[in-house]
């Protein structure tokens, strides 16, 4: 066989049966093997960065390495936002690209010329920051390694993506017909080396505190551990606030559920955060928006234990650790789960009460407000707390970046084995062509759900087609308030007014959204009326085919509560309590609420 034709076959060992792309003549070879094979069925989109966040939601639902392949220079250079989210937010993507006569690559690398074939670039140089390899394949018979190699990197430690760069003349070149099958180790330590990190000053720790608290992260779901999460939780009593994107790693109705932190978050979490004694961080890599930018103030009062699959994540800029543990998720949850005398260790009296306050914020202090139902406007708060309510068990859903995103993280009620998948690092707009590989990788009784922007909608509007060609089900709900309604925000907080680029009146164009839709000949539907917002919702969820709903909002809606800084008479900022977010509180009640932790 050919190099192409070995690609093929350990692609389908290894049980993959969809690759994402757009063909090209400098992938020729890898294109003829795909289109020869009985197992793998190609999607093509009509954009490569489309096809890499497709392959970035196939991926995360199949637990494999999502496939892409394209052209060398500009095919290569327009997956870069979709690589770079899958970097960001630790998915396993491999890039598989074509590229000019190995000779050609040389010259050009070795002389340093700007550029010696048509459409040559570094394609090396440009995506070495944003994946854990870039491989160049220089001998066919290095092929079987190169792969095996590209794959486990893909998937061990912390995830994320890779590229493997091949040129047309090795391609087609000719191999000797072995395939080899290793299996990836996913587990970084032996039991020896867990039980040795799983020490008795971390169960002391987090038996004998008062006010223990779980900043639950991503990277519980990425080592496969949302089950034995939820065991150790409801083992060790423990409360649990999430990050962005550790959204699913609990659900919403749970005793042990707090809320969400960060930058758009909820009063309680916060207030669970600066008030709790030992806060276990899992998964989590602390970033700004979930610690606030003043990263001296997050939870200054606490010990603070951070477990860590990613070493270069154990040293936070800034911020004191009490104690690192270099470990995978899994394996560390599972031991401390393997402890029989949990329940002797904690005073449950003392830790029901720690619960029952963080449930009383959560009671005095939720996300929907009373404006959301009497104002005659349609909020986006009200239509994503009605999809949340008639989604079902077991479905996906996703939210393109922007007012949604924030809104959707503040007000979705997870339920039992439902998905939330969120742009956490890159936060692109775009990032909802990410659920076409969602719903081609489904394996659940569920269905897709993306909540995007009329701005954001335009990124990939092209992806219509691909939704109409392979008849995807998704269910694509607009959140219109004509622009990127998040900055405008931003701009007003900052006093930028009027707003600058934000919506139609400032210049951004806004097509007519229900032609566009139908001229891709998918089914349109629309709602402003709040009183027709349930059955709107009833009706789009229970078809059987794609369904675009725009729900035509209150163009001037806050996203509320949320971190806001203070403007100084000097024009300068500066950031608020993390405990205080806005519409900030008084501050005899915010003591009040502060010290009811404190019995």
């Amino acid at each position: 066989m050919n190099v192409s034709e070995y690609i093929v076959s350990f692609l389908e060992l290894k049980g993959i049966d969809r690759v994402f792309g757009v063909v090209g003549g400098a992938i020729l070879w890898v294109c003829k093997a795909l289109s020869e094979s009985r197992k793998i069925k190609p999607v093509f989109t009509n954009h490569e960065q489309a096809a890499t966040m497709a392959a970035d939601g196939w991926a995360r639902v199949t637990g494999k390495p999502g496939i892409v392949f394209t052209i060398n220079g500009p095919g290569m250079t327009n997956t870069i936002t979709g690589i770079a989210q899958a970097w960001t937010d630790s998915s396993p993507v491999i890039l598989i690209t074509g590229n000019s006569n190995l000779s050609s690559i040389r010259y050009e690398r070795e002389c340093g010329v700007r550029q010696y074939g048509t459409q040559d670039v570094r394609t090396d140089q440009i995506l070495q920051s944003i994946t854990k390899k870039v491989f160049l394949l220089e001998r066919a018979e290095d092929v079987r390694k190169c792969f095996q190699e590209a794959y486990e990197l893909a998937l061990s430690g912390r995830p994320g993506p890779v590229c493997i760069e091949i040129p047309i003349n090795i391609q087609s070149a000719e191999i000797q017909k072995e395939i080899e099958n290793r299996n990836v180790a996913k587990r970084m330590q032996n039991k020896y080396q867990i039980e040795k990190l799983c020490s008795e000053e971390i169960i002391n720790k987090l038996t004998s505190a008062k006010r223990p608290l779980i900043l639950a992260g991503q990277g519980i779901r990425l080592a496969g551990a949302v089950d034995v999460f939820r065991i150790f939780i409801e083992k060790y009593k423990i409360p649990v606030v999430n990050s962005r994107m550790g959204i699913d790693t609990i659900t919403s109705d749970s005793r042990l559920f707090v809320g969400r932190a960060g930058n758009h978050g909820s009063r309680a979490s916060h207030f669970a955060i600066q008030t709790c004694d030992v806060l276990l961080v899992l998964g989590s890599r602390l970033a700004p928006n979930t610690t606030g930018y003043d990263v001296n103030r997050f939870s200054k009062q606490s010990y603070k234990i951070l477990v860590e699959v990613d070493e270069k994540e154990l040293n936070k800029y800034q911020l004191k650790i009490n104690k690192t543990v270099h470990a995978d998720l899994f394996s560390f949850l599972q031991c401390l789960n393997q402890r029989e005398d949990v329940g002797s260790m904690i005073d449950t009296v003392s830790r029901d009460r720690w619960i029952s306050c963080c449930n009383g914020w959560k009671e005095r202090y939720p996300i929907m407000q009373e404006e959301y139902y009497t104002s005659p406007k349609l909020s986006t708060y009200r239509v994503v707390e009605e999809v949340s309510k008639q989604a079902g068990n077991n479905d996906l859903i996703l939210a393109d970046t922007g007012s949604c995103c924030s809104i959707v993280a503040q007000v979705w009620q997870i339920k039992k084995n439902q998905r939330l998948f969120i742009s956490g690092g890159l936060s692109a707009m775009g990032y909802w062509a990410t659920a076409l590989g969602l719903s081609i990788g489904n394996q659940g009784s569920g269905q897709v759900i993306c909540f995007v922007g009329d701005g954001s909608l335009q990124m990939n509007i092209h992806e219509l087609a691909t939704i109409k060609s392979y008849g995807l089900p998704i269910k694509i709900y607009i959140i219109s308030n004509h622009g990127y309604q998040f900055v405008k925000m931003s701009q007003a907080a900052y006093g930028i007014v009027p707003p600058f680029g934000t919506d139609e009146e400032a210049g951004v164009p806004i097509p007519n959204i229900q032609r566009v839709v139908e001229a891709y000949g998918l089914h349109y539907s629309s709602c402003s009326d709040p009183q027709g917002l349930k059955e709107t919702i009833i009706s789009t969820l229970g078809s059987c085919q794609a369904e675009v709903c725009e729900f035509l909002v209150d163009t001037d809606q806050e996203v509320c509560p949320r971190i806001k800084s203070v403007a100084r008479e000097d024009g300068t900022f500066v950031a608020p309590e993390y405990e205080n977010l806005y519409p900030f509180l008084e501050k005899d009640l915010l003591e009040k609420e502060l010290k009811a932790a404190l019995y």
